[in-house]
């Protein structure tokens, strides 16, 4: 008899110690707080998203605390299926895909930064009005422009050689003319520009002056 006692006793404790546990655990909750990623854009063109970002952060971390303290559902790992648990899930997923979406925002914009686009030209971008390939073509034509200005005062002909004609060669390559890149003018590159100068209205000559080397930019 004595040992049925202590055996209910026990079986007593372990309850009561377990809705002690609950309820410490209940108003204890896990220290969660949403990582940002590193590479996002706080400079970001548009400042009002780079606060929403950062309140939309809080609400998810406020939200978690707030369902785990008040209602014991942890909604990143639930334990449990019923309707309130379910609903609880379906608010933390609106709330996180709004977090997600100022964030991808934010990381794109870094990441155009990095390939030295500034902000108005990602706004553009972001706009529709223009391309992120449109961009890198506009920045390979101005790298040409300034190679131009830099080494040509007559027109480039058989003979020359350098930067310059390299990148020309590469365009030629480009718009499918089978010649060596090497920045050697030889007489393969000049028939290959020949041709090309003919099939764009100019006279083919042969040579790299102002015109032929604007067609090429096209």
């Amino acid at each position: 008899m004595k040992q049925i006692i202590i055996f209910l006793l026990v079986i007593i404790l372990g309850f009561i110690a377990y809705d002690f546990y609950k309820d410490w655990n209940r108003f204890h909750a896990p220290n969660y707080e949403y990582q940002k990623p590193e590479n996002i854009d706080l400079q970001y063109h548009d400042a009002s998203v780079v606060w929403d970002y950062v309140n939309a952060i809080q609400d998810v971390n406020t939200y978690v605390k707030l369902q785990y303290t008040a209602n014991d559902i942890d909604v990143r790992a639930p334990e449990e299926d019923d309707l309130e648990t379910q609903n609880a899930i379906a608010e933390y997923a609106n709330r996180l895909a709004k977090v997600k979406y100022y964030e991808n925002l934010l990381v794109q914009s870094a990441a155009y930064k990095q390939d030295g686009i500034d902000n108005e030209t990602i706004k553009e971008i972001e706009a529709g009005l223009t391309s992120r390939e449109t961009q890198e073509q506009e920045r390979e034509q101005q790298h040409l422009q300034e190679l131009y200005d830099a080494e040509i005062a007559t027109s480039k002909s058989v003979g020359s050689r350098g930067a310059l004609i390299y990148e020309v060669q590469k365009i030629l390559v480009n718009k499918g003319y089978e010649i060596p890149v090497d920045g050697v003018f030889a007489t393969i590159t000049s028939k290959a520009l020949a041709d090309f100068e003919s099939n764009n209205n100019l006279y083919p000559d042969g040579k790299l002056d102002v015109l032929t080397f604007d067609a090429l930019l096209k």
